[in-house]
């Protein structure tokens, strides 16, 4: 198999994983607010995501894709990445079972998913 089929496939994997631990950790939230987060979500999504920028970084540079060049769908990818992230702290500090908590964490959900489909479909965006 060659380097960017693997680079490719470990990207869609920790994509999931960041999906599924972002759940569980907002999920968490709302069950049981007056709980900590146990220790390992705390640590688990950040190595996970390190290791996502990574095999993102390493497939740019296989592929040449430039954001806002010659792929501006990843520019655009990029933005979302950056916008994810804000909702995604709001959703998880925010009280749980706010208004405030339910629509950040509403947005982040729809950053994941458009980024998903930019990635999928690849459009010429101008």
């Amino acid at each position: 198999m060659n380097t960017y089929l693997i680079l490719k496939h470990s990207h869609v994997l920790l994509v999931v994983l960041t999906f599924i631990l972002f759940n569980i950790r907002y999920g968490l939230r709302l069950a049981l607010p007056q709980k900590p987060l146990p220790r390992w979500l705390k640590i688990v999504p950040h190595i996970n995501d390190t290791l996502l920028l990574l095999s993102g970084l390493g497939l740019m540079h296989i592929t040449r894709w430039m954001p806002f060049g010659n792929a501006p769908w990843l520019g655009v990818k990029l933005v979302l990445l950056l916008l994810y992230i804000g909702w995604g702290v709001v959703a998880i500090k925010s009280t749980p079972r706010t208004g405030k908590s339910l629509f950040a964490y509403v947005m982040a959900m729809l950053c994941i998913m458009t980024m998903a489909l930019l990635a999928v479909h690849k459009p010429v965006l101008w």
